[in-house]
């Protein structure tokens, strides 16, 4: 085999190290040593530096071992180790391991992960965490049966690593680092399950308990910290941050931390409450991860409830007492005790099948674990492909033998069919849809069988050689290779939108066994012999394990599996090669993971595209919440984080452990974090002039800058394999100063670079780790810190030149530098011995200003009185007096921060600046460097300067012969900002300045900027010449509109500044109105202003008689428009009515009318429209016509003479066998009869006797028919009886089926159907009624599909 077996035959060595003279006892600090493996205990509890570290070492052969993590039951001798993939029970254990120590296995089968195990001492049970198989498990510990464990909690869960117990309270706390790392509570036994911190977390490698103050810690590997909470996690604190010293392994024991670190190879306790440092142990080539305190003198009191509770698998103590549990596979009894077993199969395994069975191969087979293991035959079968439900515990396969899909129940054993089908391959279960698929080779085509309807679809037709499908149930998405020489990956849906592909061909080589994961939520194939990955867009393709010649792979969970030949591997997603194998069998065909938490509906959680959350998804029972990191806020949406910006009287701060930048406020010291993207950000810096942020992230070695919101992101340089550590601006030029941290003191440098043309300078070289640096402009000096081998601060001129060191003694680690430009004083912090110092410029009259015990002082920047330093043991930035050193209240700790770098302050815009490089460059082509004494110039890295000490070497130059522009005072060097002035008659549009680029061009285009001035071409009532060219100093004549004169001459001169040299708004007034009107003419009339005239209008139009006369008003318009005068006018009269009185009988106008009494409108409408030929749009001798009665009544006539006109009196005849009511009607004035016309005629009484005579006849047919109905049926019955007591003594026979199998029988759920002698077709012709049957069948609601079935 392949996997590591360590300790399967153990070989130990046991050593003693005496350090010092110790005292015997049985108690001290036992620990897990990688490289070489060990077993170490140190024979006391360390309670300061001056403790003895006596140790004695148990060594673990192969030295390869790896100690995860320990506990002990000091009442029985026990001490447990996690090592490989089993917990080991070293049994007779003493500090002193000075006794054969024989070992045994607890339990076999966990993933070799960096996770913990706990000891539950009250009942005795033993939990561990397993980070790769993403569960808790625990099991009784001294239980010989390894087979009964239980798997407590498995939903949610992703990367469990830290676990601790409080066994008395009935408690546990994990870690889970997922992308949201998270500490959860919950009872033992997996139940109640409540997240207590989520905000502020890397990687929790490592928890403890103090059970009798209710205290929770936890050692945060990814943010180097020692961390404390209550048991909800209210009252955090960092208690301490370890710089470089991430901790592994921790354990509480009386008010001391014990941590272990086996990066650092350093043993360290610090006090509980306050987080000092009680002592440090470095091992030389040892490297301790796990520490657990033995404690064999000291004994506890406690009650276990376990005692008196008769479980038959597994007892735990909880919060509301003891409470029994079933091992995996087992289901709990109504009696609370005991425990039945469920299946067959296992809760979770591997299912492997070939042509007549299906295996099940238990998940801890993936470690290397061997064994028996269940299969289940099914006869008269060939089973050519599979899939699983493993909720409902399933198994969906395709019978080649009877071309059947069939389903398999695996606890009853039952097999059923569901429908028939071709041959086919790939069967897929999507159980979002309750959809089968699979791949039908022969006509190369996608099909679907819908389990809720029972129908078969076809998805995809005339695909071009489909394999290996696979499904995305979250979205509906299927997968599939095609192709036959070039293969690509192709993705389609169920709803049969068009197929694309996703990997093509020129990326690929040869792939098969095509297989999403849905925990990864990627895509994974097998090319050439290396299982390969990517996003399911097809997008970052990668390489993952070797598997020369597989036919199968799959991914569950952590790990990659695949099969050759009757061999199946496994290796951990962390590794590149096979890490143990199984024996599956000869003639296997394929695998599936059977897991039914990986068959949950997922969408609305945190398990799918991190539950749509922007930033933090908080799993909930059910479903989840959104929330924002530290400084963010939610927003309407509840998915998205954004935050209040601040614009001024701000510090930005670097928080290097969680990639964040912060803004804090200086009044309030409120924080916020900027919404900008960085993963360790250490440099940073604020641009008072562009309001641009700069910063440098290590982890991509580049120097970037964007606004503070996070746009306009630009990358200013890439640093390559250094590390540009921090940041300073000359405001003279713009240009940026950094110190770049290589690997030696020969790669370490402080650079320049050109913010315009990114063009680099290294000034100076082989320095000892340079870190802080800052510039003073006006006296040309740059400083910067150095805490490599050689600890100093520095000083030199800007170009690098004059370089000396200013302190060089009684310095730790100078991390932090700020000027005060006012009284030219430079301070500096030492992160060593935890003080402020300053001096004068040259070093001079050193002072301490203040010390910060055991805080490791950061960086420090002053603003006005006061200075605001970070400390990377402080939660918080802190302000202080610069001259007093007294400390004033501004920021509170924050215990979700990480480790706060480098500051950078925003609080007014003054800026210290070089004279001669702030003009023009210092009139340099490229860079301008200040100096004690002026400026010099410099070029980029390899550039000679010229001899003119001003040009570099191959400088591109912008042209100085611009057209309709001149330069002022300007070097057209690439990055240099050029003021302009347009010439005479030209005017400047937008720019004021203009750049030239690193290509000799201006930017912007000098073409666009200085337009021509003209004096305007419109003026009100104005006609200038056709030959105006309207340019500065050119003369135009022009004229006057009709019905205006000029006031002045007849020209316009253009002056300069584009305006013409007279008032164009009364260069013409107004004469008087128009002396013409349309169609008609004035009457006597002389248009003068204030004129009030008449007017005639020409046939056939009339004057407008809304309008008899108009008047000029004194704009030299009249007063009306006089193309609405005169006007086309309809008939004032209508026959037999009246128009209403406001009606103006204008082209297009509506009108009412009424008609006179004793007449009535013809026309629904009470109005009439006069038209375009001026009539009426109705006949108006029609309009209203004299009132009338009907003429028609019920049952009868008026006679002829009748014309029913108002007040005429008619007689009335009656059809035979009617009598009348009344002889005569009366026509009222409202057209009505003054009688009722529907019952003057009624029905005489011999008619009536005529009807019932029938009605009687109908009722003896009626009687005479139900008689012989009667005889018939009685007859009937009397044969069926006869027939009957012919066959007394006979059984039922039941059809084959029926007694054979239950699903072929019963297929709507009590509705016998018998379907030997029918035709074979799809399942849905064969039931009664498919939605009867499946809710009989199955025990929940089956769900709705989208899936629109095409029966074939």
């Amino acid at each position: 085999m392949l996997v590591l077996h360590v300790l399967g035959v153990l070989i130990i060595t046991t050593t003693s190290v005496d350090f010092s003279f110790g005292l015997t006892g049985n108690k001290g600090l036992v620990l897990g040593i990688w490289n070489p493996a060990s077993l170490t205990s140190i024979t006391e509890i360390p309670r300061n530096p001056a403790s003895h570290f006596t140790n004695v070492s148990m060594t673990l052969n192969p030295s390869g071992a790896q100690i995860i993590s320990i506990s002990s039951d000091p009442e029985r001798n026990i001490v447990f180790a996690a090592i490989g993939n089993s917990i080991y029970v070293f049994q007779n254990f003493t500090i002193w391991q000075n006794e054969t120590i024989p070992i045994s296995v607890a339990y076999r089968g966990r993933s070799i992960g960096n996770a913990q195990i706990a000891f539950d001492y009250v009942s005795k049970n033993l939990y561990w965490c397993d980070s790769l198989f993403s569960w808790i498990g625990m099991k009784p510990a001294y239980l010989d049966n390894t087979t009964i464990y239980k798997l407590i909690i498995h939903n949610n869960l992703k990367q469990p690593e830290g676990l601790a117990l409080d066994p008395e309270d009935g408690l546990m706390f994990f870690s889970d680092n997922d992308v949201n790392p998270r500490i959860e509570k919950a009872s033992m036994d997996g139940v109640n399950r409540t997240i207590i911190v989520h905000i502020g977390l890397i990687r929790v490698l490592s928890l403890s308990i103090d059970v009798i103050n209710n205290l929770l810690y936890w050692a945060d590997y990814g943010r180097h910290t020692l961390e404390a909470s209550d048991y909800n996690g209210l009252n955090r604190k960092v208690l301490r941050r370890s710089n470089n010293v991430p901790a592994t392994g921790l354990h509480f024991y009386q008010g001391m931390l014990h941590a272990a670190s086996s990066g650092a190879k350093i043993i360290f306790g610090v006090d509980a409450a306050s987080g000092t440092e009680l002592y440090s142990l470095r091992l030389n080539t040892a490297q301790p991860y796990a520490v657990h305190v033995y404690d064999g003198e000291t004994s506890r009191v406690y009650i276990d409830p376990c005692n008196i509770t008769s479980c038959q698998h597994i007892c735990v103590n909880t919060p509301a007492g003891a409470k029994c549990l079933c091992a995996e596979g087992y289901m709990l009894s109504s009696d609370g005790m005991t425990c039945t077993d469920r299946s067959w199969f296992h809760e979770k395994g591997l299912i492997v099948h070939n042509s007549t069975a299906f295996a099940m191969f238990e998940v801890q087979y993936l470690n290397g674990l061997q064994g028996r293991f269940p299969f289940i035959t099914v006869p008269s079968s060939i089973i050519q492909t599979f899939t699983v439900d493993a909720n409902r515990h399933l198994i969906y396969f395709v019978d080649s033998s009877r071309n059947e899909l069939k389903e398999l129940d695996i606890i009853s054993l039952k097999t059923r069919m569901l429908t028939s089908i071709q041959l086919a391959s790939d069967l897929n279960f999507d159980w979002i849809t309750n959809l089968l698929g699979w791949i039908e080779p022969a006509s190369s085509s996608i099909k679907a069988f819908s389990i809720n309807s029972g129908t078969t679809s076809i998805i995809y037709v005339r695909l071009e050689q489909p394999t290996s499908l696979t499904v995305d149930p979250h979205n509906g998405d299927l997968y599939w290779i095609s192709g036959t020489l070039g293969k690509s990956i192709m993705n389609g849906n169920w709803n049969r939108s068009s197929p694309r592909t996703i990997v093509s061909t020129a990326n690929l080589n040869n792939p098969s066994s095509l297989y999403y994961d849905i925990t990864s939520n990627q895509l994974y194939w097998i090319d050439d012999s290396i299982i390969k990955s990517s996003l399911t867009n097809g997008s970052d393709i990668k390489s993952h394990v070797i598997t020369f010649g597989a036919t199968q792979a799959f991914v569950y969970k952590g790990y990659f599996g695949w099969i050759v030949g009757n061999i199946m591997y496994f290796s951990s997603k962390f590794s590149n090669i096979a890490e143990s194998y199984l024996e599956i069998g000869e003639k296997n065909k394929g695998v599936a993971v059977f897991d039914s938490s990986l068959q949950q509906d997922k969408r609305g959680s945190c398990g799918l595209l991190n539950g749509g959350c922007q930033d933090i998804c908080v799993p909930l029972q059910t479903g989840r919440t959104c929330e924002c990191d530290l400084g963010l806020l939610l927003q309407p949406d509840m998915k998205t984080c954004d935050s209040n910006v601040y614009r001024a009287n701000f510090i930005v701060v670097a928080d290097y452990s969680h990639g964040r930048i912060l803004q804090i406020d200086m009044v309030t010291g409120n924080l916020v974090k900027l919404p900008i993207n960085v993963r360790n950000s250490a440099g940073i810096t604020f641009d008072k002039s562009t309001k641009e942020l700069l910063h440098s992230d290590l982890s991509t070695k580049n120097i970037m800058s964007s606004s503070l919101h996070g746009g306009n992101k630009t990358l200013i340089y890439a640093t390559g394999f250094v590390n540009a550590d921090r940041l300073a601006i000359d405001y003279s030029t713009g240009n940026l100063y950094y110190t770049a941290v290589g690997p030696t003191s020969s790669q370490s440098y402080i650079g320049v670079i050109h913010r315009t043309t990114f063009q680099h300078n290294t000034l100076l070289s082989n320095l000892y780790s340079p870190r802080e640096i800052v510039v003073y402009p006006s006296k040309g000096f740059l400083f910067w810190t150095e805490f490599g081998n050689i600890t100093e601060i520095g000083r030199a001129y800007m170009d690098g030149s004059s370089k000396t060191y200013i302190a060089t003694t009684d310095i730790g680690w100078p991390n932090g530098l700020a000027i005060d430009f006012t009284s030219d004083r430079i301070y500096w912090t030492d992160g060593q011995k935890n003080r402020i110092e300053f001096s004068d410029l040259n070093g001079g009259n050193r002072q301490v200003l203040t010390t910060d015990s055991d805080a490791h002082l950061m960086s420090i920047v002053i603003q006005g009185q006061y200075l605001y330093y970070t400390a990377w043991n402080r939660q918080r930035i802190t302000k202080m007096h610069k001259t007093t050193g007294s400390k004033m209240p501004f920021m509170s700790n924050h215990p979700e921060l990480g480790r706060l770098d480098s500051l950078a302050i925003y609080a007014d815009d003054i800026i210290d600046v070089s004279t001669i490089c702030s003009q023009k460059n210092g009139r340099c082509s490229t860079f301008c460097f200040p100096t004690p004494i002026g400026r010099t110039c410099g070029c980029e890295d390899f550039v000679n300067l010229q001899e003119d000490q001003t040009t570099c070497e191959g400088v591109s130059r912008c042209t100085t012969s611009l057209q309709n522009m001149n330069l002022l005072d300007c070097l057209p060097y690439p990055g240099q900002i050029c003021d302009i002035e347009c010439k005479a008659g030209y005017r400047l549009d937008v720019n004021t300045s203009i750049t030239c680029d690193t290509f000799g061009q201006w930017n912007p285009s000098p073409s666009s900027l200085c337009t021509e001035i003209l004096c305007p071409s419109s003026i009100e009532n104005v006609a200038l010449s056709s030959n105006c060219t309207r340019r500065v100093g050119d003369s135009c004549s022009f004229k006057c509109a009709e019905g205006f004169t000029s006031t002045s001459s007849q020209s316009l001169l253009c002056t300069s500044d584009g305006t013409w040299d007279h008032d164009t708004q009364n260069l013409c007034i107004h004469s008087g109105c128009p002396k013409t009107i349309r169609n008609g003419q004035l009457i006597n009339c002389e248009s003068k202003l204030g004129d009030t005239c008449r007017y005639d209008c020409s046939d056939p139009l009339k004057t407008n008689p809304a309008v008899p006369n108009v008047t000029c008003n004194a704009n030299g318009y009249w007063d009306h428009d006089t193309n609405d005068l005169c006007v086309q006018l309809c008939s004032s009269t209508i026959r037999n009515g009246n128009l209403e009185s406001d009606c103006q009988r204008k082209v297009g106008y509506s009108c009412s009318f009424t008609c006179v009494s004793g007449h009535q409108s013809t026309i629904p409408s009470s109005s009439i429209v006069c038209t375009a030929d001026g009539l009426w749009g109705e006949n108006i001798n029609e309009l209203c016509k004299q009132t009338s009665c009907p003429l028609e009544i019920r049952n009868g006539n008026l006679t002829s003479l009748c014309q029913g006109n108002v007040g005429e009196k008619c007689d009335v005849v009656c059809h035979e066998g009617f009598i009348m009511n009344s002889p005569h009607l009366f026509c009222t004035t409202e057209g009505l009869w003054d009688k009722r016309t529907d019952n003057i005629c009624v029905q005489s009484s011999s008619r009536t006797s005529m009807s019932e005579d029938k009605t009687m006849a109908y009722i003896g047919m009626l009687a005479a028919g139900i008689v012989v109905i009667a005889i018939v049926i009685i007859a009937t019955v009397c044969f069926l009886y006869r027939r009957k007591s012919q066959v007394i003594g006979q059984e039922y026979q039941s059809a084959p089926a029926a007694r054979n199998n239950i699903y072929a029988t019963f297929k709507n759920g009590g509705y016998m159907t018998d379907s030997r002698d029918l035709p074979e077709r799809p399942v849905s012709d064969v039931y009664c009624s498919i939605d009867d049957a499946f809710d009989t069948e199955y025990d929940e609601p089956l769900k709705d599909t989208y899936l629109n079935p095409l029966t074939y």
